[in-house]
């Protein structure tokens, strides 16, 4: 099995660096949820399907709260998780009110990456086995509607 992409083009107008062109952008044949994730593991190892899904069930419970208490949470081989903030800006620090500016959270997901000391590049062990190919035509979930596409104007590649 591979990783599928398709490529799309650039239009946010904002974006002058990026925009008309075209960027590769990964899409999902298949939503791999709780269940089959349990499911995955019972197979893998000695614990049944209920333990399984009662401990992952736990870490979201513990990590929503470790996350509001404003600690990170780094999981060994996995990444660091982090509480993020939306939020507007203002000209001066007293003009700001953080229940006008803060418009919202969010979770940011730091994979775990190693550094190549030779070519000082990161890689992470998660992705390092990768295969990528084109999607084929009508194999993929339906593409997002533009309500969807990345707040920040990004071009698909997560390069600034």
């Amino acid at each position: 099995m591979a990783v599928l992409y398709r490529l799309y083009q650039n239009n946010n107008k904002k974006n002058t660096k990026a925009y008309g062109k075209w960027f590769a952008k990964a899409v999902h044949t298949n939503v791999y949820g709780t269940d089959e994730l349990a499911q995955e593991v019972q197979r893998n190892c000695s614990m049944k399907k209920s333990d399984v899904k009662a401990v992952i069930e736990e870490l979201c419970e513990v990590m929503a709260r470790e996350l509001g208490n404003s600690h990170a949470i780094k999981l060994s081989g996995l990444g660091t998780f982090r509480a993020g903030l939306k939020s507007t800006g203002t000209v001066t620090v007293r003009e700001f009110n953080a229940s006008k500016n803060i418009t919202g959270t969010k979770i940011n997901f730091l994979p775990f990456r190693t550094r190549d000391a030779s070519t000082k590049s990161y890689t992470s062990p998660m992705t390092s086995a990768w295969h990528i190919q084109e999607a084929p035509k009508n194999t993929v979930l339906p593409e997002p509607n533009e309500d969807d596409t990345d707040p920040d104007g990004g071009n698909g590649n997560d390069e600034p």
